[in-house]
C-alpha cells in the first residue's frame, strides 16, 4: 500500500530538472578547482620563492590524483541518475583526506592553511543531517590531531622558539608547542560551533521554504476555490429570477390548457423541473454554511456504501465492483461536503474509464481509506504535479474544478488525495481521511 509520509498538500509542484544534491557537487567540484589551483601557486611560491625544503614530485603527484577525482566527479555529474546523501558525503571526506595528506608533506599543524580543514565542514553543517555533518567534522578534527605529531615539520611555519627547537630534537615526531595546541583548540571550537549552528539554521530554512511552499500552494488553491463559489453564488443568484418567472407562466399555462392531456402533461413534467431546480439552488444556499452544522455521526461502512448508491444512479452506465470489508466498522462524522467531494473523484475516474471501476474501503484505528483504480489511459507527469493545486482539466468538456474542490474539503478534514499511475494503464486513486472519535 502506498502511503505519503506526512499529511499535507498531495502534490508538490517540482520543476526543477536537478536536484539540490547535484547542484552542490557541482559547487563542490568548482570549489576544488579554485583551491587546487592556489595549491599549485603556493607550491611554485615555495619552490622558486622560499626555496622550502619539500617533496615537490609526491605533492604533485597527489594533487594530480585529486585532480583526476575532480574530473571524476564532472563525469559522474553528466550521468542521468542523482547523486545520493552518502555519496556527498563520500566526496567531503575524500576532500578532508586529501588535504591531510597534502599537510602532511607541508608542515602539519603549524601550516597555516591548516584551518581550510574547516571549508568541508562548513558545507557539511549546510548540505548534510545532523550525523553526517558530525561525522565529517569528525574527521577533520581527528585528522588535525594526527598532524599535531606526525608531519614533515617544516622550520619556516614555526614560530622562531619552536622552530630551534625543532633544529635540535633528534626524533622525527616534534612535540607539539603551544601556538599548535592553541590552533587546534581553537579549530575544534570553531567546528563544534559551526556543526551546532549551520546544520541547525539550515534545517530551520528547509523546514521555513517547506511551510512556504505550502502555505504559497494553499494560497493558489484556495483563491481559485474563492472564485469559483463567487461565481457559482453569482450564478444561483441570477437563475432564481428566471426559474421564478418559469414557474408563474409554467403555472398559468397549466390553467389555460386543461383541455389538452398530451401538452399539460409536458408542462407539468417541465414545472416539476423547474421546482427541482429551486430546491437545489435552496439547498446548495443552506449546505454553504457548513461551519454552523454538526457533522453528522454514521458508521462509515454505511456511509460509503449510501454514498457508492447515489453515485450509481447518476451514473449507471458505468459498471463498479464495490468492496467493504465485513463487521463492524468505526463511526465516521460526516461533513455535509464530504459526500459530493467523494463523488466528484468517482465522477473522475468514470469519466477516464467508462469500462468499469473498482472501489475498495479500509479503515485501522486511526484513519479510514477508500481505494479507486480505473482502467484509464493514465495521467501525464506533467498533469499530475498540477492537479488538485490548479484549475487544469484534460477532457474537453470539462471545467478541472472537480479535484480541486475535493481535495479543499479532503484538507479541511485533515485527510489527502494522491493519484499513483499504475502498469500496465490506468490510475489509483487513494483517499485517506483521519477518524474522529466519538466521545459521546
Amino acid at each position: 500500500m502506498l502511503r505519503k509520509g506526512r499529511r499535507s498538500l498531495i502534490f508538490v509542484i517540482t520543476l526543477a530538472s536537478r536536484s539540490t544534491l547535484h547542484l552542490n557537487l557541482q559547487r563542490l567540484q568548482v570549489i576544488r578547482a579554485i583551491v587546487a589551483g592556489l595549491q599549485l601557486a603556493a607550491l611554485a611560491y615555495a619552490r622558486f620563492e622560499l626555496a622550502l625544503n619539500l617533496n615537490y614530485t609526491l605533492i604533485l603527484l597527489i594533487l594530480m590524483l585529486l585532480a583526476l577525482l575532480n574530473g571524476g566527479l564532472l563525469w559522474r555529474l553528466r550521468r542521468a541518475v542523482s547523486p545520493s546523501q552518502q555519496e556527498f558525503l563520500l566526496h567531503l571526506l575524500v576532500d578532508v583526506l586529501g588535504l591531510c595528506v597534502l599537510l602532511y608533506f607541508t608542515g602539519g599543524a603549524t601550516n597555516p592553511f591548516i584551518s581550510y580543514l574547516l571549508v568541508p565542514v562548513t558545507i557539511a553543517a549546510a548540505t548534510l543531517p545532523w550525523l553526517q555533518a558530525t561525522g565529517v567534522a569528525a574527521s577533520a578534527l581527528c585528522s588535525y590531531s594526527l598532524l599535531l605529531f606526525y608531519y614533515q615539520p617544516l622550520p619556516a611555519f614555526m614560530p622562531t622558539a619552536a622552530g630551534e627547537h625543532a633544529e635540535h630534537m633528534s626524533g622525527s615526531n616534534p612535540v607539539p608547542n603551544l601556538h599548535s595546541v592553541g590552533m587546534w583548540l581553537n579549530f575544534a571550537v570553531s567546528a563544534a560551533l559551526i556543526i551546532y549552528f549551520v546544520v541547525k539554521m539550515a534545517a530551520e530554512l528547509r523546514v521555513r521554504e517547506a511551510k512556504l511552499r505550502q502555505y504559497r500552494e494553499e494560497t493558489l488553491r484556495n483563491e481559485q476555490i474563492v472564485a469559483v463559489a463567487t461565481q457559482a453564488a453569482g450564478t444561483a443568484h441570477a437563475l432564481g429570477t428566471p426559474l421564478a418567472t418559469m414557474a408563474v407562466l409554467l403555472k398559468e399555462m397549466v390553467v389555460e390548457h386543461t383541455d389538452q392531456p398530451l401538452l399539460l402533461n409536458d408542462l407539468t413534467t417541465l414545472q416539476n423541473q423547474v421546482n427541482n431546480c429551486r430546491v437545489t439552488l435552496q439547498s446548495l444556499a443552506r449546505k454553504a454554511d457548513f461551519k454552523h452544522r454538526e457533522p453528522q455521526q454514521l458508521p462509515l461502512a454505511a456511509f460509503l456504501k449510501s454514498m457508492v448508491q447515489q453515485w450509481q444512479l447518476l451514473r449507471p452506465e458505468v459498471p463498479c465492483h464495490f468492496a467493504v470489508p465485513a463487521g463492524d466498522s468505526p463511526t465516521l462524522a460526516v461533513d455535509t461536503t464530504l459526500e459530493q467531494a467523494l463523488i466528484n473523484i468517482l465522477n473522475n475516474s468514470a469519466d477516464a474509464s467508462p469500462t468499469g471501476i473498482s472501489i475498495m474501503a479500509s479503515w485501522d484505528a486511526h484513519q479510514w481509506q477508500l481505494q479507486v483504480r480505473d482502467q484509464g489511459a493514465g495521467i501525464a507527469r506533467e498533469v499530475q504535479e498540477l492537479l488538485g493545486t490548479s484549475i487544469i482539466s484534460n477532457k474537453a468538456d470539462g471545467m478541472g474544478v472537480g479535484l480541486v474542490l475535493s481535495q479543499a474539503t479532503l484538507n479541511r478534514l485533515g485527510g489527502s488525495v494522491s493519484l499513483y499511475p499504475q502498469q500496465p494503464h490506468g490510475t489509483l486513486t487513494v483517499i485517506e481521511v483521519p477518524l474522529v472519535q466519538n466521545h459521546a
